[in-house]
């Protein structure tokens, strides 16, 4: 009689971890439910078959323990599968939330800019990233952003294009605006509050195409809202003085306006001062020369 009981005992336990099984399976995630109830529910069923074997009792209640015990192992690996999905979902969220850097999106000369080691030195409140690349254009641009910039999910991008497309833009101006505006919009379409600065391109001795390139440059920057930064005042800009006033302010305490996210045009002064004082940018005016 005892073997009954004990019996319907298991069944009615046991009836449960079926259903929990389907319920946690189509839930698809972990939270809510315990490991550690689960491996306690298995050691008890554990000790039971083992107090069973010790005793010598193998009849069909033993087999109840089984059974019972091979339910609550498959919700076991229900579990730790779910734990593998709640971490994809974790990662597929961390992807798309917007962090709080400013990415470098430019040619051959911007990859050379060592953004990082910029922001340090300026104790800028954000992360930079360099993921410019050699030789690009404004035909692969598009593309090239979204295999390396889009993922990041920056809270602003600074875009330096031009130098590789002047030939594209002597031909076809109307072009070169539309591939422009392209990019932006793709830019944009992760989120439209995106900060963006367009930098213009130097024009060594008063070139009329560069010239007139930058002057498209801008009116891009003012059609679609962007900040439009004229790179030759990366001639006169003091980045020196720049870092003395505000190693200053962090020093006297008064740091309220470091928590205030930079300008980028600020910024973009910054990098390629630092980039043409440094050597960087130099060649390219002299092979106008």
């Amino acid at each position: 009689m005892s073997s009954i009981f004990e019996t319907a005992m298991l069944v009615c336990f046991g009836f449960s971890w079926p259903l929990n099984v389907i319920k946690a399976y189509r839930a698809r995630t972990a939270k809510g439910t315990s490991l550690a109830f689960i491996l306690l529910i298995i050691t008890g069923y554990v000790a039971g078959i083992t107090a069973k074997l010790l005793n010598s009792q193998r009849n069909y209640v033993l087999v109840v323990y089984f059974l019972n015990l091979a339910i609550v192992m498959i919700n076991l690996l229900v579990y730790f599968r779910n734990r593998s999905l709640d971490r994809r979902t974790e990662t597929m969220v961390k992807s798309t939330e917007q962090n709080d850097s400013v990415i470098l999106f430019g040619g051959s000369k911007d990859k050379e800019i060592p953004v990082a080691e910029i922001a340090q030195d300026y104790e800028l409140n954000f992360k930079m990233l360099n993921r410019s690349i050699y030789g690009l254009s404004l035909k692969n641009a598009k593309k090239a952003f979204a295999e390396n910039v889009a993922a990041l999910n920056p809270e602003a991008v600074i875009l330096h294009l031009g130098e590789e497309d002047l030939d594209l833009f002597n031909r076809n101006n109307a072009e070169f605006d539309v591939l422009y505006l392209d990019l932006i919009g793709a830019v944009k379409a992760q989120n439209k509050n995106r900060r963006i600065a367009l930098i213009s391109n130097f024009s060594p001795d008063n070139s009329e195409s560069y010239g007139e390139m930058n002057r498209h440059i801008k009116a891009i920057a003012e059609s679609e809202k962007c900040t439009y930064v004229n790179i030759d005042n990366a001639k006169l800009w003091n980045p020196e003085s720049t870092k003395e006033l505000m190693s200053f302010m962090y020093d006297v305490g008064f740091d309220q306006p470091l928590n205030v996210k930079k300008p980028l045009a600020n910024v973009a002064e910054i990098l390629y001062s630092y980039a043409y004082q440094n050597g960087i940018l130099h060649y390219v005016e002299s092979q106008a020369v």
